[in-house]
């Protein structure tokens, strides 16, 4: 007898490309709430000193950058990808937040009345945010991988379970500060 295909392998593959995508998001997320002051302080430096954004108030740009650095770690799925939209295929495999924040910028700062312009296109924006946020995420990858040697020495900890992670996020908290909330 001729034994049917009921999807089954390809739902599984589905599963499993959803849950390596969600895997990698929180990873992101976690990754952008310990490091969102150092990106603030380097994304308002690095907008300004390269001209990228014109003002006479730069205390008011930095408050309105960390504005909108909380809005991206805070906006549900929706609101995040609904945001991004307009500029979705604008480089190849973007950083999701650098693409939030190039946006931003784009979209909200241009009509702050504390910005006078903002020269570049969107790209020349996105990679100047892009180059910012993927600095501070290579750092924290290293710490992050440093821990998880660190954490491997120790054979009673098996990876994944509860004092794992309990354990892992003391030593990312010691190393790299609280995460934003």
């Amino acid at each position: 007898m001729h034994q049917r295909d009921t999807g089954r392998v390809h739902n599984k593959l589905i599963n499993r490309l959803e849950r390596q995508e969600k895997q990698r998001a929180f990873q992101q997320g976690r990754f952008f709430r310990f490091k969102l002051p150092e990106i603030h302080n380097k994304l308002r430096q690095v907008l300004l000193q390269e001209k990228i954004i014109e003002t006479d108030n730069a205390a008011a740009i930095s408050d309105s950058i960390l504005k909108g650095l909380k809005k991206a770690l805070h906006s549900s799925e929706f609101d995040f990808e609904y945001f991004v939209s307009p500029i979705r295929n604008l480089v190849r495999r973007p950083n999701p937040y650098s693409l939030y924040m190039t946006q931003y910028v784009m979209e909200v700062l241009i009509d702050d009345p504390n910005v006078i312009e903002i020269y570049g296109t969107d790209e020349d924006v996105y990679h100047v945010i892009n180059r910012v946020i993927s600095q501070s995420q290579i750092h924290f990858d290293k710490v992050e991988e440093d821990i998880v040697a660190q954490l491997a020495q120790n054979r009673s900890m098996l990876p994944g379970s509860a004092e794992y992670q309990i354990t892992m996020d003391e030593l990312l908290r010691e190393r790299v500060g609280d995460p934003q909330k």
